[in-house]
């Protein structure tokens, strides 16, 4: 008994002093300066030689994280498609380019030895209906002359010892010659080959190209000609290596480097494309496998999804507005579904197909289509037969096509993404008769349709306490009911691109205490449900290391709270150096190398080391001091003309009058700044704002009073009139300077709403961090403002209603993040974050793992400096026999470390 008892209080004192480990010390750890030990070592467990203490609790994960949390997006953006990842080396192979390209039908194009080029575009006349245009080539002279073409942006790029796959469609009724077919690097052939005769009806030749040199500068394809006309369409070059050896294939180098990132998922294709701004310019699945006009599959010389057969449309990211765009952006859906199915197979990505929702892009203004018009019934088949072409046998229509292109088995979809950064009622309809759709032909197919879910958008404001996440889950909520949760959708998609320190400062934001998993807790603090999320899109808005460290720190979070969020990609995935739409990208390239980012380095990183479950874990040390507010004061407008008068700015503590002014000295630059030039002058007692327009900045029109930089614990009063305009005002305060500050927005959003926003650096951060959805400024109407900084928290009253109440402290933001987890191996992955400028000292305790046995690794990648966009990443091993030790992270880094 008494033995019993001792075991019993052995057990017990055991107990307590894990929680005290896992708790930590109370009091953090004193600041130490920076260590002699190289960086990317391990020494004995020494906390008390530590910046940072971490434990962590091996012996019973938190719960799993999610299979699919870190993949990949591609959005035809950036010449992604072509002039990208597809290896088509030809621009504008088709001759279908329309005015919006220098050139029309002949960009790309140029004459050989003065051959003459004309255009015919004629359904009848040309290969198919999908592919109307193609070009007569005309030689009246004794020598071969001809029609070349230079390929995409910086133009062709070859290697010596390369093969390459030369097709054409040619024809002619009475020329009996051949066609020289040649690779030329200026006036220089650097290989060539012959097409003997042509018919005198339509016939895809092939010949392959051995290049004899390495070039990329003015390279070109050229087709020649002796005297005579030959008609010619769907001029194509590639590398015959693409990836997998595929004909239609793509960029080797390209496909390597997402592969590496071993994505668990592969969004596709977009992305704004896939709304476009109108049905035109509109994203169609169907084209990429070719349809005819009624959507349906066209057989063309017996087979489906020739890539001749496919019509080519028009990409939303070229400049529309434009009669010669340099670098217009066509889809030749080259690349498309299948491709794109194909891919995700090829490197064990899940499939994740975007889809218009009946909307062109709302982040344009763009209109809805109607739902009781054909065009949005076909909207919705087209999800229907999406399914079938991925899903269905063989017997089915859109399973044949699959089929007839050369994948008889289906590819198992089990997600599809209804809509892109949609949002509002408008599109709640609309994604409820999607969902009513896909539930009808889950009953009727389920060996098609069964398990299938769809993703739901939230839209693209970010506002943990505001923009339209809060409707999104309310329809969500109501819709669900007392229903599966998986009926309705199987996560819901969230973007956001946001400043460094945005990322830096929130990476709690999808923690319990944030973001709720229960649907019955949803509040305008605390939002979420149990639809697990899809952060579709983010990206900390540059390609540094300081920005790539700050999306590792995030990183962390998103893994410890891989419960709830299932997937994550940045975005967008690949840009060329040449011409791009959209910057920052994950992965570079030009014609003949590939240059992934910093960025990519991360998320490599946190992909390749995914654990399968949470380890409970807490580090002490490296909480951010929270810095009270400080700043000035001013006013401001959006688009509107304004009044201002009575400013009072009182120290909250002492009642002290700090600032005062009642604008009866008619001399604007004595006190005031307006660095963005808004057109500010004080008369009739007034300070004014004169006429709607803007001379337009992230901030809006904006004065500042004073230059006390650290007025702080203040309360602020400005008495406010509109006099004409379209929205309301802009209350500046705690501003350090004209890139960084806080300000109040009352009629903002065409007059709908007051919210808090805040500026880094020129850049509006979180944009929206609190939200009243009910504030309307009337015109002629005096509003009596007042503003509460006191510490970190902020008060905001109109005419002595609270509207705005908000604390600013960021308990997320830290100098070092991490993350512990597990895989289904039991090996143990610690990741971990330095942002500062100092190698850091991390004293980590691993309770309940035994590491005897196991082999120890690390990855880690830093750089000479937050500004670099280059990175280093090395690897090595640990000596590591103990579940305590100490490691020193090098300054600026992301480290992993392994116990396999």
């Amino acid at each position: 008994m008494k033995y019993a008892l001792f075991a019993f209080f052995q057990k017990v004192i055991a107990f307590f002093a894990a929680l005290f480990m896992l708790a930590g010390p109370s009091a953090a750890p004193t600041d130490h300066p920076e260590t002699d030990l190289p960086a990317d070592s391990v020494s004995a467990y020494d906390p008390a030689a530590a910046d940072y203490r971490l434990f962590a609790d091996a012996s019973s994960p938190a719960h799993d994280i999610s299979d699919l949390l870190f993949g990949a997006f591609f959005e035809d953006i950036n010449f992604a498609g072509d002039g990208g990842l597809y290896a088509e080396m030809v621009s504008n192979r088709s001759f279908e380019f329309t005015t919006l390209a220098a050139g029309d039908g002949l960009f790309g194009y140029s004459s050989v030895n003065g051959a003459s080029l004309s255009l015919t575009s004629d359904a009848s006349r040309g290969l198919n209906v999908n592919n109307p245009t193609f070009v007569t080539v005309r030689n009246d002279a004794e020598e071969p002359a001809g029609i070349a073409n230079r390929g995409w942006m910086e133009g062709m790029a070859v290697k010596a010892g390369e093969p390459y796959r030369f097709s054409v469609y040619a024809r002619s009724a009475d020329y009996a010659g051949a066609l020289s077919v040649r690779i030329a690097a200026g006036n220089k052939t650097v290989a060539a080959a012959e097409i003997s005769s042509v018919s005198a009806d339509w016939q895809k030749y092939t010949v392959e190209l051995d290049c004899t040199e390495t070039a990329n500068e003015q390279v070109t394809v050229q087709v020649l000609i002796d005297k005579g006309a030959v008609d010619l369409d769907m001029v194509s070059l590639f590398p015959v290596h693409t990836y997998g050896g595929r004909e239609n294939g793509l960029r080797n180098d390209l496909v390597d480097a997402l592969a590496a990132m071993r994505p668990k998922f592969l969004r596709f294709p977009g992305g704004c494309v896939i709304e476009g701004e109108s049905k035109e310019t509109a994203y169609h699945w169907k084209d990429s496998v070719g349809a005819d006009e009624n959507g349906e599959p066209l057989l063309w010389n017996g087979v489906y999804g020739d890539v001749a057969a496919r019509r080519q449309g028009i990409d939303l990211w070229t400049d529309l507005g434009a009669s010669e765009d340099p670098y217009p952006s066509f889809m030749s859906y080259g690349l498309g579904f299948y491709e794109f199915f194909q891919l995700c197979e090829d490197i064990g990505a899940a499939p994740v197909p975007v889809l218009t929702a009946g909307l062109y892009c709302q982040m344009r203004g763009k209109p809805a289509v109607d739902m009781d018009s054909d065009e949005f019934r076909a909207d919705v088949q087209d999800m229907l037969d999406l399914i079938e072409f991925a899903n269905g046998d063989a017997a089915t229509k859109w399973g044949a096509v699959r089929a007839s292109m050369g994948h008889p088995a289906p590819f198992g979809l089990k997600m599809v993404a209804v809509g892109n950064e949609n949002e509002g009622q408008v599109y709640f309809e609309r994604y409820a008769a999607f969902l009513d759709a896909l539930h009808q032909a889950q009953a009727e197919r389920p060996e098609i349709y069964g398990g299938v879910e769809m993703i739901f958008s939230s839209g693209a404001s970010d506002g943990l306490n505001g923009g339209m996440y809060l409707p999104s889950y309310q329809f969500a909520k109501d819709y669900i009911g007392d229903g599966d949760v998986s009926d309705f959708a199987a996560a819901t998609d969230h973007h956001y691109y946001q400043s460094p320190e945005w990322f830096l400062q929130n990476a709690d934001y999808y923690d319990p205490g944030n973001y709720s998993r229960t649907t019955d807790r949803m509040t305008d603090t605390v939002y979420g449900g149990a639809i697990p999320v899809f952060l579709g899109e983010y990206a900390a808005r540059s390609n540094t290391l300081y920005a790539a460290l700050a999306e590792a720190a995030y990183m962390t979070g998103l893994e410890r709270n891989g419960d709830i969020v299932k997937m994550a990609s940045y975005a967008p995935l690949f840009a060329s150096t040449t011409a791009r739409h959209w910057a920052p990208d994950l992965i570079w390239f030009n014609n003949a190398e590939v240059r992934p980012s910093v960025n990519y380095e991360v998320q490599k990183l946190f992909s390749v080391n995914t654990g399968s479950a949470l380890l409970k874990s807490t580090m002490i040390g490296a909480k951010v001091p929270q810095k009270n507010l400080s700043g000035r004061v001013g006013v401001g407008t959006w688009y509107t003309e304004a009044e201002f008068d009575n400013l009072l700015v009182v120290n909250n503590t002492t009642g002290e009058t700090i600032l005062q002014d009642a604008f009866s000295i008619p001399n604007f630059r004595w006190n005031w700044q307006n660095p963005n030039g808004g057109n500010f002058k004080i008369s009739g007692g007034v300070l004014r704002h004169e006429g709607t327009d803007m001379n337009y900045s992230d901030i809006g029109d904006v004065a500042y009073y004073g230059t006390d930089n650290g007025m702080t614990n203040y309360t602020y009063r400005i008495d406010a009139k509109k006099t004409d305009g379209e929205e309301g005002f802009l209350i500046p305060f705690a501003v350090q300077d004209q890139d960084n500050g806080y300000f109040w927005n009352l009629g903002g959003w065409q007059n709908t709403i007051s919210c808090l926003q805040r500026i880094e650096n020129g850049v509006k951060t979180g944009q929206i961090l609190k939200t009243v959805s009910d504030f309307t400024v009337e015109t002629g109407k005096t509003y009596h403002l007042k503003i509460v900084v006191r510490g970190t928290r902020i008060k905001c009253y109109a005419d002595d209603r609270l509207l705005i109440d908000y604390d600013t402290a960021n308990p997320a933001e830290a100098t070092a993040y991490q993350v512990v987890s597990q895989d289904n191996n039991g090996n143990v992955i610690i990741k971990l974050v330095n942002v500062t400028e100092q190698k850091k000292t991390f004293a980590v305790r691993l309770n309940g793992f035994d590491p005897t046995g196991r082999e120890c690794e690390y990855t880690s990648l830093t750089g000479e400096s937050m500004e670099a966009e280059e990175g280093v990443v090395a690897s090595g091993k640990l000596d590591l026999n103990d579940s305590s030790f100490n490691f020193t992270a090098a300054p600026r880094s992301v480290t992993v470390i392994r116990f396999n």
